[in-house]
């Protein structure tokens, strides 16, 4: 089967990403094994889709790929077989926050369509190939755990719950750590992978700042990035603790993992003992984003201008030079970053330095985010502000170099001259962040951002149509009901305001759904046939 031939991300409220992918004839000749695509990424997680033959009939599956256990992933998806005449004829199934586990990593439909229709319905090009839309939106990852705590540290608070739990439950490791100023108690819990990392979460029942003598006795929680060192993460995740009536949740956490796998962490105000039941404390974690970061110095030197000059209103009197810095992108390809401060307000330069590698006859895409970092004096927060217009994205195809992006921004260059410049560090630098959000390596290299829009008005209308159909299917249903009522009254000689169906339920309880033969859900399907 081809690469991935396509993609747009589409701003609504699900966040869509919409993948085309064109399909061999192959799948539909060779009989003796499954298709599988070559792996992405969507929601931080990597994914596959997958076509099984079986008595002349085609299913085609979504495949989670990065299985970690003890993980559940939700996701709202839709294939579409696009028809080469018209797209209201074209064959789409869908499914709505369908559960993958690492026991039902697969789910589609095995009866998508007959190999006959493929052809005969003008489904597939003269040489075979047709081309299958995959929709992909509201991608959520679900973390469950437990922290077991032993008799010893709790006392009397276990004696009163009971300590005893039934199934398979993920494991956790108490540690003592001895410091200085005393012993810190650490629970863990065991591994986990989310956006190609491995994660744990680590519970500190009396806070880490007794190590310093504080008797706060607080809560401390938080998410430590295990693999990946090479960056620091822009991480945002939200925890549930414990599930008594005194439960804690967190709401949305926005956080960093450093260089180290450290993160600033959680610090609820609560007592372990509170949340104790049955000799443990029950986590859920919901893992939204898990962003890498490529953070570069640039040095600010200022040059006197010769006063013959006639253009000094820009800089006042003096113009300012940087030089060029170096960073990767988690895929480890080279980018320089360079601040162009010969204009009134700061510009970032942005090259694609290994330009060189992308693969002939394919595209990479990238999306990313830009930052200036704010100092709020010498021991305050540092703040990172985004760039006006982002986050920005580019097509890259293989070329000898990159003429790179320029990105403004609000920072203007008289402001450098500023003693107390904010954006400045004690050794004249400007800091910028990176973050990385989206990177996919797409087949043929003659695609172009201005593309997308066309991509994205097709979506739009077909969407919108598909809306419009639903809502006249409604009303013509409801003239039914109303037709029929109207004449089951005039039979019986009586009529009635109240419109109601002949088994007296009101017309509004009929349930309608457009079956399909398909697994969605928890079921599992058969991983001998459906894929790869």
């Amino acid at each position: 089967m081809a690469l991935l031939y396509r993609f747009v991300k589409l701003q609504d409220r699900a966040h869509s990403h919409v993948f085309t992918f064109v399909v061999t004839r192959s799948v539909t000749r060779d009989l003796e094994r499954d298709v599988t695509s070559k792996e992405f990424t969507c929601g931080h997680q990597r994914w596959a889709i997958t076509f099984s033959r079986t008595d002349k009939v085609l299913g085609v599956y979504l495949v989670w790929k990065s299985i970690s256990e003890f993980i559940r992933v939700y996701v709202d998806f839709s294939f579409t077989l696009l028809n080469r005449e018209h797209f209201s004829v074209n064959e789409s199934f869908t499914g709505k926050q369908v559960k993958f586990t690492a026991e039902s990593p697969a789910q589609g439909n095995r009866n998508y369509i007959s190999v006959n229709d493929l052809y005969a319905r003008n489904f597939t090009d003269p040489n075979g190939e047709f081309q299958l839309e995959l929709s992909m939106g509201h991608v959520r990852t679900a973390f469950d755990s437990e922290f077991r705590i032993p008799t010893s540290f709790l006392g009397h608070h276990l004696s009163h719950r009971g300590h005893h739990h039934h199934g398979a439950v993920p494991t956790s490791t108490l540690t003592n750590i001895k410091t200085p100023s005393g012993t810190v108690t650490k629970v863990e819990t065991s591994y986990f992978s989310f956006a190609g990392f491995d994660w744990n979460i680590a519970l500190y029942p009396n806070g880490i700042k007794e190590a310093h003598g504080s008797n706060e006795n607080r809560l401390a929680i938080y998410l430590n990035r295990c693999t990946g060192f090479d960056h620091q993460c822009r991480v945002r995740y939200s925890i549930i603790l414990g599930d008594t009536e005194n439960r804690l949740d967190s709401g949305i956490v926005d956080d960093v993992s450093d260089s180290e796998g450290k993160s600033y962490g959680w610090h609820p105000r609560g007592k372990y003992a509170d949340l104790v039941r049955k000799g443990a404390i029950k986590i859920h974690v919901e893992l939204i984003l898990a962003n890498t970061l490529s953070e570069v110095v640039s040095n600010i030197t200022f040059q006197p201008i010769p006063p013959n000059t006639t253009n000094q209103n820009v800089n006042h009197g003096v113009t300012a030079t940087s030089v060029i810095s170096q960073c990767y992108d988690r895929d480890k390809q080279g980018w320089s970053i360079k601040c162009d401060c010969h204009s009134e307000s700061i510009r970032i330069h942005m090259v694609f330095k290994d330009i060189q590698n992308v693969p002939r006859n394919h595209l990479r895409y990238v999306n990313w985010t830009a930052y200036v970092l704010r100092f709020h004096g010498k021991a305050g927060p540092v703040e990172p502000v985004p760039l006006p217009g982002a986050p920005f994205s580019h097509y890259y195809a293989q070329d000898s170099s990159d003429e790179g992006i320029i990105m403004e921004t609000d920072v203007a260059v008289k402001q450098l001259r500023d003693t107390n410049c904010p954006f400045l560090t004690e050794k004249n630098q400007i800091r910028v962040q990176i973050e990385w959000e989206e990177s996919y390596l797409l087949f043929q290299a003659t695609y172009h951002k201005y593309d997308d829009v066309i991509r994205l008005h097709n979506q739009q209308m077909r969407k919108e149509i598909a809306t419009l159909q639903a809502e006249n299917y409604s009303l013509e249903r409801q003239l039914f009901s109303y037709q029929k009522s109207i004449a089951f009254a005039h039979s019986r000689g009586t009529y009635s305001d109240d419109l109601t169906l002949e088994d007296g339920r009101p017309e509004d309880d009929e349930q309608y759904f457009e079956g399909g033969d398909y697994s969605l859900g928890d079921r599992s399907l058969s991983t001998d046939t459906e894929y790869a």
